[in-house]
């Protein structure tokens, strides 16, 4: 059984939806912001760093797109994910390091007047508009869960960047609609659009 470790609206919160839209057997371990900076966490986590989750051999992984990675391939039979080893698992894979690797890190560094974070959001609503409605075209997929986390950090508010990127926006409509993501939704306190202040 997977163990996350899992603050709210915090970077787990995209691995806490996609374990329950897979539906595998979990245990959530709640944090607080001061839980996340003892020592104990980091034995598990060494940048002390949200999320962290164990395996069932009794390590931890570390990054969450990794554990996207990682959950998908690990379960491949519940759809999240392209096959392995195909082009359109390859193309998953490269947007979901574009996402983890740029997005994200655009949130957090993003200040009034960057246009950075726009910039790059631009490139996944082009993409949608083209290729859409869902990262990997028809099919809903893990990406579209990432992508609604990202969306909830939103500068200057989640408001603004649905608002402006209407083909996100869409994307983020399904996933607040999906049944499985209902309770996790709410216990994060993101089931409604800015909900969470960016």
């Amino acid at each position: 059984m997977y163990k996350l470790y899992n603050v709210k609206r915090w970077g787990s919160m995209g691995v806490h939806l996609l374990l329950e839209e897979l539906g595998v057997p979990y245990q959530n371990i709640w944090m607080t912001k001061e839980q996340v900076r003892e020592p104990e966490f980091r034995q598990l986590s060494p940048l002390g760093l949200i999320p962290a989750m164990g395996l069932p051999d009794g390590r931890t992984m570390i990054e969450s797109a990794a554990m996207v990675s990682f959950l998908v391939t690990a379960h491949p039979e519940k759809g999240m994910a392209p096959p392995a080893g195909t082009s359109d698992s390859g193309m998953f894979f490269s947007w979901l390091h574009f996402l983890s690797t740029n997005i994200y890190a655009a949130v957090d560094i993003w200040t009034e007047g960057s246009t950075k974070l726009n910039d790059q959001l631009a490139i996944v609503e082009s993409h949608l508009k083209q290729d859409g409605p869902f990262m990997m075209g028809e099919e809903f997929s893990a990406l579209d869960i990432y992508l609604f986390m990202l969306t909830i950090w939103g500068k200057p508010s989640e408001q603004a960047v649905l608002e402006k990127f209407p083909a996100i926006a869409n994307v983020c409509m399904e996933v607040r609609q999906r049944p499985k993501l209902k309770a996790a939704l709410e216990v994060h306190g993101t089931i409604k659009v800015g909900a969470y202040p960016g």
